[in-house]
């Protein structure tokens, strides 16, 4: 039974949404208001249940081939640039000894390979209005489709149209995240500097040096859209250290010409139902984990596989697929959403007290890594 199916967003969700629904014999068509596949962002994890929705996919080895290289722990250090303890990821990020990280734009180029031929993707396009089966956009095209799945983002306008405003689903966890490409011309140093409620840190996943900040801060009315508005608040989390090479970081999240730049609240979305009528919301649209989680990536993989097979195995009806889908997907959207509250206290410990006990936590860790390597 072929159905049309169209999707918003092309990230993560939307893409390996696309592949499963086209998989399955129904007609795709993809819009994302940007004008091609996002770039940049923080490297991502593909783990848990997202291991199997990829083996399934038949990408797995290919993520695989394309993971983040494993290097050395990485230096903290505290707010005047000395370094306290060394940090892996691999003590605390993984859920399974299997679980992958990778670039963002590598797995996203990986889940466009894997799409079957035929789904339509249209650029520079978004929803403006949903009426039942009829959809138009901003670019005058109209059409009618089975299915409407909203992939596309944290401030979903699916979700917004369909369901209801942001402030109804969308809960502010308490911090705000930059991510921002660093210029190549000079050698950036890779560690983490830490002070009560603020971390900022290098890395180099494999496609240049990267800068991250984690700030803890209440919510903040500002244009999420505007651009200028982010990086002066930046400029004035950075404002709090001037160690290590924080100045020449505040520059580059500060610059308008900067590539990779990002910034948004850390929230998770909760909602009572994921589908009204013809419409289904996946991804951080539906059930973001936050960022401090690290398993947004697993859901929105996850998710697109359930809800494709369930919707077609329910007819194509996506009330009558609701029970099944939501019975199946729930359980583990709360767990992976728990996973945020052990994430915060490690990545933005809020008091010096609790910073001293963390980065003696990594030091016992170190500790214990270095003698299990020797024993090894």
């Amino acid at each position: 039974m072929t159905k049309d199916v169209l999707i918003s967003g092309a990230s993560m969700a939307g893409l390996s949404a696309a592949h499963w629904f086209a998989r399955l014999g129904h007609r795709v068509t993809v819009v994302e208001r940007a004008d091609g596949l996002r770039p940049g962002g923080a490297p991502i994890d593909v783990r848990g249940r997202a291991l199997g929705t990829a083996q399934r996919m038949g990408i797995l080895a290919k993520i695989e081939s394309e993971k983040v290289a494993i290097v050395e722990p990485a230096p903290v250090l505290d707010g005047t640039g000395k370094q306290v303890a060394t940090l892996d990821l691999r003590w605390f990020a993984n859920e399974t000894d299997e679980d992958v990280e990778i670039t963002r734009d590598r797995l996203n180029r990986i889940l466009l390979e894997s799409i079957p031929e035929g789904v339509e993707f249209r650029f520079r396009t978004s929803i403006v209005s949903i009426a039942g089966n009829d959809v138009a956009f901003t670019d005058g095209g109209r059409g009618r489709y089975d299915l409407v799945v909203g992939a596309d983002g944290l401030h979903s306008n699916v979700r917004k149209l369909a369901f209801g405003p942001e402030k109804d689903f969308v809960r502010h966890f308490g911090y705000y995240v930059a991510l921002v490409d660093l210029p190549r011309g000079r050698d950036w140093g890779r560690a983490m500097l830490n002070i009560p409620g603020l971390t900022v840190a290098v890395r180099d996943a494999g496609d240049g040096p990267q800068a991250m900040m984690l700030v803890a801060s209440p919510e903040i009315d500002y244009d999420y859209r505007d651009l200028d508005a982010q990086r002066r608040m930046i400029a004035e989390f950075l404002s709090r250290v001037d160690a290590w090479q924080v100045p020449a970081l505040r520059a580059a999240f500060t610059d308008p010409a900067a590539q990779g730049f990002y910034f948004d609240s850390v929230s998770q979305t909760h909602m009572p139902s994921w589908i009204k009528g013809n419409v289904a919301v996946i991804g951080d649209a539906g059930h973001c984990a936050a960022l401090l989680s690290g398993m947004g990536t697993t859901l929105a993989m996850f998710a697109a596989e359930t809800l494709a097979n369930t919707w077609t195995e329910y007819g194509c009806d996506a009330e009558a697929a609701s029970p099944a889908y939501h019975e199946r997907l729930r359980p583990y959207v709360q767990q992976c959403q728990a996973f945020a509250h052990e994430g915060a206290p490690i990545m933005v410990p809020p008091t010096q007290a609790a910073l001293d006990e963390r980065n003696a936590m990594f030091r016992e860790y170190a500790a214990k890594f270095a003698g299990a390597a020797q024993d090894a």
